[in-house]
């Protein structure tokens, strides 16, 4: 308990403070120590303008858990330091769900140089589905540069989010039904490329 009350006076905020800007939902689900903890650091992490939502639910997930409470604190505050990486990578003007599939994705191995990579292939188009890709590609054993280069081939040649979807679902079936993770992601985005290429027009004869 002493430990967690000591994280929360790290963070910047008086146990006082952190109460009354608790969310009722942890309050009714953590212990007091845990509670001003881990509410010290979403409270940090709303005054340097991070997403707070993903932090609650990261706490509120350990809860349902029964995770000890050190893990519960551990796990908010390591959620936190990836989101605040991940603005660093994408800069100020990410949207928090920007923000949160850039968490994600440093939370599933991918590098902070293949997330800054991935975001200057999406260009002006926000990264949230292409990283969301990236993850789930990872989760189902396809090798994090295989994934990675999947996922900037498709942003590169401007897959729309809907496309995006439709070829994560076939990668999905395709693995389900026995395929090699990476030799299906290849092989889905290959094809998809080729079909959304504009044909290069006939030379006048």
């Amino acid at each position: 308990m002493r430990a967690l009350l000591v994280l929360a006076l790290l963070a910047g905020v008086t146990p006082l403070r952190t109460l009354r800007a608790q969310d009722p939902r942890l309050a009714a689900r953590l212990d007091k120590a845990t509670l001003t903890a881990v509410s010290a650091v979403i409270d940090s992490a709303r005054v340097a303008k991070l997403p707070t939502a993903p932090l609650v639910d990261k706490a509120l997930e350990g809860a349902a858990r029964g995770s000890e409470s050190g893990r519960i604190v551990n796990a908010v505050h390591q959620l936190s330091a990836r989101m605040a990486t991940s603005r660093g990578v994408l800069g100020a003007s990410a949207s928090a769900d920007e923000i949160k599939s850039a968490a994600a994705a440093l939370d599933a191995g991918v590098g902070e140089r293949d997330l800054a990579r991935v975001h200057a292939a999406c260009g002006k188009r926000p990264v949230t589905m292409s990283l969301a890709v990236l993850t789930d590609l990872i989760g189902r054993n396809v090798p994090i540069p295989t994934a990675t280069n999947v996922v900037l081939q498709l942003a590169r040649s401007s897959i729309s989010d809907s496309e995006l979807a439709l070829f994560q679902r076939n990668v999905r079936a395709d693995i389900d039904r026995g395929a090699d993770p990476g030799v299906a992601a290849t092989t889905r985005a290959r094809g998809l490329v080729v079909r959304t290429t504009p044909a290069s027009p006939k030379p006048a004869e």
